[in-house]
Order: C-alpha cells, then sequence, then structure tokens
C-alpha cells in the first residue's frame, strides 16, 4: 500500500476515532447531564424540612390548648408560619430541575399545599398589623393544618420512592458508562491529539468547578458571618427586653414600698405587700427567662454566700401560699428542727428559683389538696448534704410522660398543655441549676396519687457571727447622714420613685433629665454622689462618667454608682470600666437604695432623729379620703379607652392626684415633641429615628398607664409604618389628649 493508501487509511482510522470521540462526548455529556440532575437528591431533603415546618407549626397550636394564646404564642405561631411559607416557596420555586416540573403529581402536592398555606396569609398579615387572631381563627387554622401535615406525609413519601427509583436508574447509567469509558480508552491511547484534546475539556471542567467551589466557600462564609450575627442580635435581644420589662416593675415595686411606709389598715397593707411580693416574683420569672439564655450559652452563673435555710424555706412558701389557695390547696413546710438555725454557704437566689419552680408545677397540677415543702439533711462521705422534696397529691405522671421531663419546652402529653399552660421550660432550668450547684435532680410519681420532686445539695456550714449581725441590723435601722446626690434618670416616673426614696432617706435630690445635662451640672456643683441611668436619650450614662471624670470639676472624684434596668455581666463590667464605683440592677429598694448610699458615703454621721424616714404626702391622706377620691375622679368615671385603671390607682396612691395629672401632661407634651421627630425620620428615611421615636412614645405611655396606645406604638415598629400609620397615631393621642386634660 502506497503513502497515499496508508494517509487515506489514517484518515478513514482517524475519521473513525474522531466519530467514536464524538460520540463519547456526547454520550459524557449526556451522562454528565444526568448527574447533574442528581441536584434531585435535593429534593428528598427540601420536602423532608416542608414536613418538619408542619409539624413544628401544629406543635405551636397544640401548645394553645383550646385558649386565646399569649402575645408570646401568637408571635411564636407567627414565626413558625413565616418560615412554613419560606420552605414551600422554595420547593415550588426552585423545581430541581426536570424531577420535579415534568411529574404533574410532583406539581399537584405543591399546588395543594400551597394553597393551604397561602389561606391563611390574611390572619398572619393582620397580626403583623397589630390584630391578634380570635380563637376561631386559630381553630380554622389548626383544621387545614391538621390536613397539611397528613398532605406533607404522602409527599415526603412519594418523593422518597420517586428518588429511590432514580438513584437506580442512575447507578445503571453509571456502569453503563464505565463499560463505554473502558474500551474507548484504548482508542483513545492511539492518537495524542484526541487525548490532548480530551485533556483540555477536562482540564475547563476542573477550573469550573475550581471556581464554583471558590464561590461556595464565600457563600458559606456568609452565611457564617450572618449566624454569628443573629446570635449576637439574639444576646442584645434579650437584653434589651430585660431592660424594658425591669424598667415598669421598677415602679410597681417602688410605689409598693412606698405604700408600705404610710398608715395604712391592716387589710390594706396585707395588700400591699402581696402586691410587692408578687412583684419581686415576676422580677424572678423574668430573671429565669434569661437564665435560659445564660444556659445556651454556657454563662449561668452561681454567687456562693451565707444565708438561714429556714428564713429561704418560709419565704418561698409566702410567695406560692395565695397562688395554692386559687386552686383550693394547704401548702405545709415540713422543716426539721436541726435546720431552723442553720446558715449555710450556697445560692440562696438560685435555690429560691429551683424551689419556686417546683412549687409553682405543683399548685398548677394540683386541686383541692396538699403541696409539702420538705427538708432533710444527711452526710454522704462526709459532706454534709441538704435533701428538698416537694410533693403533691395532684394528678400525677405516668412512666412515658416521665422521660419527657426535664427536656427544654417538652410537656408530658398534649392534654396537659392544652389544660394546664406552660412551656415545660422551668425544670430545665431546674435541671442545670442543681447540677451547677453540685447536687441532683429527680422525681418519682403515681398517677392520680402525685408527685415527689426531690434535689439534694451539698452545702458548708457557716459560723455565724452574732455582733457582726447585730451590727448589720443596727446599721440598717440607723438613719443616714444628709448628702447631695445627683440623680441621672430620662424616665419621669423612675425619677419620681427615686427623689421619693432619697427624700425619705433625708437626702437633698438634683435630677438630671440625660448624660449631658449631668455633666454639666457636675461641672458647676458639688455632689456626695452619683446614682446614674445607662441608656439615656443625647448622652448616655457611660459617656457621661468617663466626662465627668475626665472634666476634673467639684465632682470628678464622687462615687458614680449604676442605676439600671441592664443587669448583664458585660453591662456590669462596662460601668465599672468606665469610671463607676457600684452597679444596682432594677428595680432598686429603699433598702438596697440605703445600702448604697452607706457604701458610697461610709464614715460620716450626723443627727439622727433629724433624718427619720417621713411617709410621703400622698401616704399621709386618709385611707377613706384616698378611696373617695379615685372613686369620685372624672378621670375614671369618664371611661377613656386604654387607661390602666389599676395603673392609674396605684400612681395616685403614691403620688398623689395633682403629680399624676402633671405627669399626664408631660406625657402628652413629649408625645407632641416625638411625633415630629417620627415624621422628620421618616422624611429622612432614617430607620433608627423612626424605631426609636416609636419605642419612647411606647414607654411613655406604658408608665401613664396607657396600655392601648403603647400597644400601637410598638406595632408600627415592625414593619416601619407609613405616612397614614402616623397620622392615625397621632390623631389618637390627640384625642387622649382631649378627654384626660381638656
Amino acid at each position: 500500500m502506497g503513502r497515499g493508501g496508508i494517509a487515506l487509511t489514517l484518515q478513514v482510522i482517524s475519521a473513525l476515532l474522531l466519530a467514536m470521540l464524538i460520540y463519547l462526548v456526547i454520550d459524557i455529556g449526556r451522562k454528565y447531564q444526568i448527574l447533574e440532575d442528581g441536584v434531585r437528591e435535593n429534593a428528598i431533603w427540601s420536602v423532608y424540612q416542608l414536613d418538619r415546618e408542619v409539624r413544628q407549626v401544629n406543635h405551636a397550636l397544640a401548645s394553645f390548648g383550646g385558649r386565646q394564646p399569649t402575645n408570646d404564642g401568637v408571635s411564636e405561631l407567627a414565626l413558625r408560619y413565616d418560615i412554613l411559607y419560606s420552605r414551600v416557596s422554595l420547593v415550588d420555586q426552585s423545581k430541581f430541575g426536570a424531577f420535579f416540573s415534568e411529574d404533574e403529581k410532583v406539581r399537584g402536592f405543591i399546588a395543594r399545599i400551597s394553597e393551604i398555606i397561602f389561606r391563611a396569609q390574611p390572619m398572619f398579615d393582620a397580626y403583623l398589623a397589630g390584630t391578634t387572631p380570635t380563637a376561631a381563627e386559630l381553630a380554622a387554622f389548626e383544621t387545614q393544618m391538621s390536613a397539611l401535615g397528613k398532605l406533607a406525609d404522602e409527599f415526603l413519601l412519594y418523593t422518597n420512592m420517586r428518588v429511590s427509583a432514580e438513584r437506580s436508574e442512575l447507578s445503571a447509567n453509571i456502569n453503563s458508562l464505565e463499560r463505554t469509558s473502558g474500551v474507548m480508552l484504548g482508542l483513545l491511547m492511539i492518537s495524542v491529539v484526541f487525548l490532548i484534546v480530551t485533556l483540555n475539556r477536562q482540564l475547563r471542567s476542573v477550573r469550573k468547578a475550581s471556581r464554583e467551589l471558590s464561590e461556595m466557600a464565600a457563600k458559606l462564609t456568609e452565611a457564617y458571618e450572618a449566624a454569628d450575627a443573629g446570635n449576637r442580635a439574639k444576646s442584645q435581644f434579650m437584653a434589651t427586653m430585660g431592660h424594658e420589662i425591669r424598667t415598669p416593675l421598677n415602679a410597681i415595686l417602688g410605689m409598693s414600698e412606698l405604700l408600705e411606709l404610710g398608715d395604712l389598715p391592716e387589710e390594706a397593707l396585707s395588700s400591699v405587700k402581696t402586691i410587692r411580693t408578687s412583684g419581686e416574683a415576676l422580677l424572678e420569672i423574668i430573671n429565669e427567662i434569661l437564665d435560659f439564655s445564660k444556659i445556651e450559652h454556657g454563662k449561668l452563673e452561681i454567687e456562693e454566700r451565707v444565708f438561714e435555710i429556714e428564713n429561704l424555706a418560709e419565704s418561698t412558701v409566702r410567695i406560692i401560699r395565695g397562688r395554692a389557695d386559687e386552686h383550693g390547696n394547704s401548702v405545709i413546710l415540713d422543716l426539721p428542727e436541726s435546720l431552723r438555725t442553720l446558715h449555710v454557704k450556697s445560692d440562696p437566689t438560685r435555690l429560691r428559683q429551683v424551689l419556686l419552680n417546683l412549687l409553682s408545677n405543683a399548685v398548677k397540677f394540683t386541686d383541692h389538696g396538699t403541696v409539702t415543702l420538705r427538708l432533710r439533711e444527711f452526710y454522704r462521705e462526709g459532706q454534709l448534704m441538704v435533701r428538698f422534696e416537694v410533693e403533691d397529691t395532684g394528678i400525677g405522671i405516668d412512666q412515658a410522660g416521665l422521660d419527657k421531663l426535664f427536656k427544654p419546652f417538652s410537656q408530658v402529653d398534649a392534654s396537659i398543655s392544652r389544660r394546664y399552660g406552660g412551656t415545660g421550660l422551668g425544670l430545665t432550668i431546674c435541671k442545670e441549676i442543681v447540677e451547677k450547684l453540685g447536687g441532683e435532680l429527680g422525681m418519682s410519681s403515681t398517677v392520680g396519687v402525685g408527685s415527689i420532686f426531690w434535689f439534694e445539695l451539698p452545702v458548708s456550714v457557716a459560723e455565724r457571727d452574732e455582733q457582726a449581725a447585730e451590727n448589720a441590723r443596727k446599721s440598717l435601722d440607723t438613719p443616714l447622714q444628709r448628702h447631695r446626690i445627683l440623680l441621672v434618670e430620662d424616665n419621669k416616673v423612675n425619677q419620681i420613685v427615686a427623689s421619693r426614696f432619697l427624700a425619705l432617706l433625708g437626702q437633698d435630690v438634683v435630677i438630671a433629665n440625660d448624660g449631658a445635662e449631668a455633666v454639666s451640672i457636675a461641672r458647676d456643683e458639688q455632689f456626695d454622689l452619683i446614682l446614674m441611668d445607662m441608656q439615656m436619650p443625647v448622652m448616655d450614662g457611660i459617656e457621661a462618667t468617663r466626662r465627668i471624670i475626665a472634666e476634673g470639676g467639684p465632682s470628678s472624684a464622687v462615687p458614680i454608682f449604676a442605676m439600671t434596668a441592664n443587669a448583664s455581666d458585660d453591662d456590669r463590667k462596662t460601668c465599672l470600666d468606665a469610671g463607676m464605683r457600684g452597679f444596682e440592677s432594677k428595680p432598686v429598694t429603699m433598702e438596697r437604695l440605703k445600702k448604697m448610699i452607706a457604701q458610697a458615703t461610709e464614715g460620716q454621721a450626723e443627727d439622727m432623729d433629724k433624718f427619720k424616714l417621713k411617709p410621703s404626702t400622698a401616704m399621709e391622706l386618709p385611707q377613706a379620703e384616698i378611696s373617695g377620691v379615685l372613686e369620685n375622679d372624672s378621670i375614671l368615671t369618664a371611661g377613656v379607652q386604654g387607661l390602666d385603671a389599676a395603673r392609674y390607682r396605684e400612681l395616685v396612691d403614691a403620688l398623689g392626684k395633682d403629680v399624676f395629672k402633671e405627669l399626664v401632661m408631660s406625657f402628652f407634651d413629649d408625645a407632641s415633641g416625638l411625633l415630629d421627630e417620627l415624621n422628620s425620620a421618616f422624611a429622612r428615611r432614617d430607620a433608627d429615628g423612626i424605631d426609636r421615636a416609636l419605642h419612647t412614645i411606647k414607654g411613655a405611655a406604658y408608665n401613664v398607664g396607657l396600655n392601648d396606645l403603647a400597644v400601637k406604638a410598638n406595632a408600627l415598629r415592625s414593619p416601619p409604618p407609613g405616612p397614614a400609620d402616623i397620622e392615625t397615631l397621632g390623631e389618637e393621642i390627640r384625642a387622649l389628649k382631649y378627654k384626660l386634660v381638656a
């Protein structure tokens, strides 16, 4: 064969190889497309997530138990609905390639699921606008969600079956591809040219995959940063909530303490003490919520100090006795003589928190029965142990229900949740606290007979210094020397409470409304003590403290104590780092305020009789006269919608009618300026300014008892209001002003 024949043969062979390579390339491309369609594997995960979110919504609905839910419950349900809405939208819009878009049954599932979910959208849109869903709406939504649960289960089952079949077919295609590649690999070795072409193709594919991996890494980094930001936002939210709740609670506890100092009838005095005790219990509940956040982050702290077992047990039983009476229960304290005068070292605040939670549960699940708090002591390997038992004669718990205890947000069964309520969070916190204290918590129960929750703690016996205790008591009974005190506080109600306390303690008070004003006053005047709030307009307490110290004025060396609703360890550290000498979280009682002044001005003394505690003017009125004023007051008889009558009476009792009216007038004057700020911020598209103005209106309204107005102002914060919303809010404020002060 000549060279021409050889060249022709080579050309033919080359053509055949080229054709085969083209076929192989096409086949590989087709198989690669099949592999790309493997994204359908993600379909089963997405459908699973959809099914899981349906269950979460049903679980949230079940926790209502057929009752009108709380705002927190509706907020949780709305959040779950939003997540479910996004899940079905993701499944519907992504389609996962041909796997979903070409399957009529899948499209049918998505259409039916979407229809049920979108049907509930108006109810939640109305909730975001400030309208709480009715029980009937929630019942209808629960019926729809029950049907949706079954449909989601069917969808998940069908997706599983479809993916399994696709996986088997894909495996066969891959095996076929491997055989074809093996045959063609020998042919590829014949021609270097075609090998180079193939390698170049693969190189381009690798580069493409590398770019995709880089993009994926960048997205993962962004997701991590977003998650970290969310975690920080959660911590900030918890701190803000603590501040917002403690601010009005400070007024409640403060006013009740002022009333106790007055000359009240025995029955009224007992009621005031109950208000104060219940307020203190509410404060502990707030702290419990914050504790769970600390537990999640591993930041639960224990403070060890000396306390008396008997006092702790008796005070705890007193707090719970009122709630027990509502259920027709009797509460028994079984305390042996050996523990009555025992002083130990542990954390009494955390210990009372555990006991209150266990006693509260016992009372809640018992009707017309007996709840017993029993204490016993024993030694284990030379270590003194105290065993606390809370026994009730309630409904009891079966063996299946015991497995669900001590888990976050867990109830024994749905019927108990519907009847008694609760989130199941308390026992989780109790277990964490007891274990943090080095103890062990457990329980035993018999259905229809009752339950016993117990925990055992190791404690150290503390030697009580009788002389030191006697000196401490004398110190509390001894009036303080008169001092000049600068009170830096922007909240009017808190100003009144604190200034009344200080006046009763015989102190001279100067008030600064914000940090900048405090700096200006301290620059020219000499004080013995400065009480500084943290969060204030114009200039906060941290910056004000730094400037007072830095300017070297007559009060630059004066002790500055933080008196704030912010109570976290980070806040405490921030205050001390700024130069403050002490830190007290609100609400501040008379006794704590007196200790604070004594600590800051230790060593000074003056004539004791000159500074005896005196009741306020409002308290000096005979009770009959006070009652008459309230019953005939035009504000109450006017039927002003949204005015909290209990809050009104509380403020009038503590401050007097004239002072209360001044507070109301001050509120409306401030509200007018805040509305101007709100409109100005809206014109500038300043989201922070809008939120700050609405937040201030909300807080001020709550302080004077205008609860409905406060709720409406808070509802406008998210989503941001429009011009019509702002105008409506202004009209409501003007209408209330006409009714109250016209």
